[in-house]
């Protein structure tokens, strides 16, 4: 009896007792309105902060005034179509939004305020020099400035290689803004100072004879809109005087090596034979020296085209000599007289083809 009765007792006690709440929450079904889950945050800052708005008036450009001033050009490298260069640049613009009480200037991390994100067109490699940071002025003016040293991409003109002129290019640029948007024009300071080049350059090769620095919109396709940019313009002369002693003045000596033959005794044969292949060899032999100082392109400079002719004329004196060889083989007295002629007539030949080829080569 009694055994039976607890278990009783128990289940209506607990229909009496009040039911926990946690036991009375109910799993939101899936057309229950508290059952959509809410969209998650974002993680990127909700306003954006009023420094980082381009400070400009609607339908107006940002004005950046900007300076250039190339400190060393190391090197043109003809082959690779590129040059190293130290280069400094500045750049100022007007925020009002950023204006203090100073006295003196604040100095903030380059994103933390609106800046035209400037860099130089063609960099192959660089690095930079300054911390990425800007001196804000008391009424607002903002100074950004950045010294790079790096290597950069310049098509190359080598038709007239070595006696060539060539102009390098400098272009920073707002990438993100049109010209519409950011206008970069020249900056001229208190004292006349503005974009220039350092009075001495480490250039073995090379004069450098101007330069032009204004505001150009670099365009990356054939559109009408242009990408905000301002571009320093660098004219230089090659000096040709290394390539004519290294390579013009020998390979001349070897075309006046093949026409010695000329000068011999036509029976003299195996002389004769071995001073032109001698000739022909040492020119073969000296072009493959002379390779690396060539530029590899794919049209014909100034230098290639002297290199062929005077291939072109060694290899024919060593073709006279062996068809003299040939003629006097039979012993006519025929033959003996049409080789003295050719030879008189090639002592005053070779040398006018000579000029010739230097003309042709280096002056046409």
């Amino acid at each position: 009896m009694t055994n039976a009765f607890l278990p009783r007792f128990l289940f209506c006690l607990g229909l009496l007792l009040p039911v926990p709440a946690f036991a009375q929450e109910v799993a939101p079904g899936p057309t229950d309105p508290s059952a959509v889950k809410s969209p998650l945050k974002s993680t990127l800052v909700e306003e954006a902060k009023p420094e980082l708005k381009r400070p400009a008036s609607p339908g107006e450009a940002t004005e950046v005034q900007a300076l250039i001033y190339v400190i060393d050009i190391d090197e043109i490298n003809s082959a690779d179509q590129s040059f190293a260069a130290s280069v400094y640049y500045e750049a100022r613009w007007n925020s009002p939004l950023l204006q203090h009480a100073g006295p003196g200037p604040l100095h903030v991390d380059l994103a933390d305020i609106w800046n035209p994100r400037l860099t130089i067109i063609g960099q192959q490699n660089s690095w930079k020099s300054y911390p990425e940071t800007a001196e804000i002025l008391p009424d607002g003016t903002v100074i950004y400035r950045q010294k790079v040293w790096g290597h950069f991409s310049q098509p190359l003109n080598l038709h007239d290689f070595p006696f060539d002129r060539q102009e390098l290019s400098i272009q920073l640029v707002a990438p993100g803004f049109s010209e519409k948007q950011v206008s970069i024009t020249p900056w001229v300071g208190e004292l006349g100072r503005t974009s220039n080049l350092a009075p001495h350059f480490s250039l073995p090769d090379f004069d450098i004879l101007s330069f032009e620095a204004k505001s150009a919109p670099y365009y990356p396709d054939q559109g009408p809109i242009g990408v905000a940019g301002y571009e320093m313009k660098i004219q230089v002369a090659r000096q040709p005087e290394y390539y004519i002693l290294k390579v013009i003045l020998p390979l001349c000596l070897i075309v006046i090596m093949s026409w010695l033959p000329r000068w011999l005794n036509p029976e003299q044969s195996g002389t004769n034979i071995g001073i032109s292949t001698s000739a022909f060899l040492t020119l073969v032999a000296y072009l493959f020296a002379i390779t690396v100082l060539l530029p590899r392109i794919s049209y014909i400079t100034r230098i290639d085209r002297f290199i062929m002719l005077s291939t072109l004329t060694v290899f024919s004196g060593l073709i006279q000599t062996v068809t003299n060889t040939y003629l006097l083989k039979g012993e006519s007295i025929q033959n003996k007289r049409l080789v003295a002629q050719l030879d008189f007539w090639s002592r005053i030949l070779y040398p006018v083809i000579l000029v010739a080829v230097i003309v042709i080569s280096f002056v046409l």
